[in-house]
């Protein structure tokens, strides 16, 4: 009610400056009209005095030429006479038409038409006379004095008319400043109550603006206040209207839902925050939705995922929670929802780490069974041989026998996840050490008729622990073993890479495989991810990330191309050359690198490779 009484104040205040206004309007448009009557009038009578001097001096000309004339027998002389005898009478008629409104006057004109033309007639009368040869009879006319008593005449009906219209003149330049004046007092008048009206409405104004301004100021600086908690919020908020139109977003939500403020708001929540099954990718019932009907708190089911702007799928937790004012309205809804990646990784990490204990005990223990018959197995090949004697096809059979058994019991000691004679840290060269683990897999590159290309460059020893090196290029050997097809090739590099003055030995193993897919490139190294169904574990490549990084080196994989296509897959294993070492002249300095110390017990954590 109070702002409605505000609101028809400024309104009756505004309908009152403009009746205002209005009428002075139509006060100063008489006062102008009557001005305009008023000078046209003033304009009027100058005019009659105007042709009453121009009459009078017509009548007087003529009469000077014609006495010049008759004096003289000029007829130059008679050029006054016969301008008057063409003027006088349309200046008489003009007199008769502006003073219509005056019969004094009109009286005074046609006295004025009258003695004019008794003049004329005299002059035209003596100037007939001398020129039909009477010049004394004319010169007599003149001498008579009738031509004075007609000039006199004329005078005397020329200052009654003049004398006339200047009274006429005068009161109506009276009544031409009494409008001007009437007219000034109403513009004052009307500016002045206009002015007073504008100062107090304006006042008025000012003062409802500062008090809507301070009100303003309060709703902001609450809403600031909302607005910072919510945007300080860890957790993601999108706030909608009763109509389920995005009205707030804080940056956590742009940052999931991949729009900004501006670009959601007045959209459907549907448009914004599409929400599907993790499992089955089809779309979840809207929260939003579901508060507006049912008027109560929601949460969204389990395996929902957001699917943002750029298509990115987000695992997420939510709420959603109706919003009412102080009458319990309900106004819109609030979401509240979270990005659950790194928890789903937590779990799955946690997963995989009791499914990487059960396995670690599980292999510890099968090698640790098997590797007891072996040695008893090696042992009688051993007595074997020595009692074969000179038969050399079953000391060939014996031999290639032992070679397979090596290469069992070399698998169960990497199970088993130590080599007794290299358990700490020692200079190693590469190329020896590729070599001998590229004669332990040379049956199977032989069955499969695999060309093994080697790219040797001169390096110095790594410093490391020689069973975990040849682990890794065991792994990656075998790998490119099983990528290539039957007449495939493998080529393994090496060569010292140089970086701001700091060195380190690069092994690489290329092959013509099929190559890695690029989804998979970030998930290579994960434990249990393999893309062999058959006879993959997806522990190979875990292991070895996990002795180069202990190493203090790298390993990275990437697709090879060839001819514009992907073709085969690269391992790049980077290791630091030991600061300090003593190098071959000529190699360049490995300051910089540190190795990472070794680990007390590795047994169990390299058993699984």
């Amino acid at each position: 009610m109070q702002n409605f009484y505000k609101r028809f104040s400024v309104i009756a205040g505004f309908a009152v400056l403009l009746v205002l206004l209005v009428i002075n309007a139509f006060i100063t448009r008489r006062q102008l009209a009557v001005q305009n009557n008023d000078e046209a009038r003033v304009a009027r009578a100058r005019q009659v005095l105007y042709e009453l001097s121009e009459t009078e001096l017509l009548l007087t000309e003529a009469e000077t030429g014609q006495r010049g004339y008759l004096y003289t027998d000029n007829i130059n002389y008679l050029a006054p006479y016969t301008a008057a005898v063409t003027l006088v009478r349309p200046h008489i008629d003009t007199l008769a038409q502006l003073t219509a409104d005056n019969p004094r006057e009109q009286e005074l004109v046609s006295e004025l038409r009258i003695v004019s033309t008794d003049k004329l007639s005299e002059l035209a009368h003596t100037i007939a006379l001398y020129q039909s040869g009477g010049a004394d009879a004319a010169r007599t006319v003149v001498l008579s004095h009738a031509g004075f008593v007609h000039m006199n005449e004329i005078r005397h009906v020329v200052d009654q008319l003049m004398q006339e219209e200047t009274k006429v003149e005068a009161q109506r330049i009276s009544l031409y400043e009494q409008s001007v004046r009437g007219t000034i007092r109403s513009i004052y008048l009307a500016s002045l109550l206009a002015t007073i009206g504008l100062v107090v409405l304006a006042y008025y104004i000012l003062r409802e603006m500062e008090l809507r301004e301070k009100h303003a100021q309060e709703i902001r600086s609450r809403e600031e206040w909302f607005r910072v908690t919510l945007t300080s919020i860890g957790d993601a908020v999108i706030a909608t209207d009763q109509h389920g139109k995005v009205t707030f977003l804080n940056p956590v939500a742009e940052k999931l839902t991949g729009t900004r403020l501006a670009q959601a708001m007045g959209r459907h929540i549907g448009e914004v925050f599409p929400i599907f099954n993790e499992d089955t990718r089809k779309p979840v019932e809207d929260p939003v939705r579901k508060v507006l009907e049912l008027g109560h708190v929601v949460g969204l089911a389990n395996h929902t995922v957001l699917q943002s702007s750029d298509g990115r799928l987000v695992p997420i937790e939510d709420s959603a929670a109706p919003i009412r004012d102080d009458r319990s309205r309900l106004l819109g809804v609030v979401l509240v929802f979270r990005d659950v990646t790194n928890e789903r990784k937590a779990q799955e990490l946690m997963r995989k780490t009791e499914k990487l204990a059960a396995t670690a005990r599980l292999s510890a223990t099968v090698a640790h069974e098997i590797n007891n018959p072996l040695e008893a197995v090696v042992n009688l090949i051993y007595i074997a041989k020595k009692s074969a004697g000179d038969a050399p096809a079953v000391i060939e059979s014996l031999s290639l026998a032992e070679q397979e058994l090596d290469r069992v019991a070399h698998l169960t000691r990497q199970t088993l996840g130590f080599y007794r004679e290299s358990n700490v840290p020692e200079r190693i060269e590469v190329s020896e050490l590729i070599e001998i683990v590229l004669r332990l897999y040379s049956n199977r590159l032989k069955n499969k008729n695999i060309t093994v290309v080697r790219d040797f460059g001169e390096c110095p020893p790594v410093f490391g622990v020689s069973g975990e090196l040849k682990q890794v290029m065991s792994n990656l050997i075998a790998n490119a073993a099983d990528a290539v097809s039957a007449n495939g090739t493998i080529t393994v590099r090496l060569h010292c890479a140089h970086s701001d003055g700091e060195s380190a030995v690069q092994v690489m193993v290329e092959d013509d495989g099929p190559g890695v897919d690029h989804e998979n490139v970030d998930r290579i190294f994960e434990p249990f991810f393999t893309t062999k169904e058959d006879v993959g574990t997806g522990l190979g490549l875990w292991i070895s990330k996990e002795i180069v990084t202990r190493h203090g080196g790298s390993i990275a994989v990437r697709s090879r191309q060839e001819n514009g296509s992907a073709r085969g897959a690269a391992f790049t294993v980077t290791l630091p050359l030991q600061a300090g070492y003593p190098l071959n002249p000529g190699y360049p300095s490995t300051a910089g690198y540190q190795l990472t110390p070794p680990v007390a017990d590795r047994s169990e954590a390299a058993g699984v490779a």
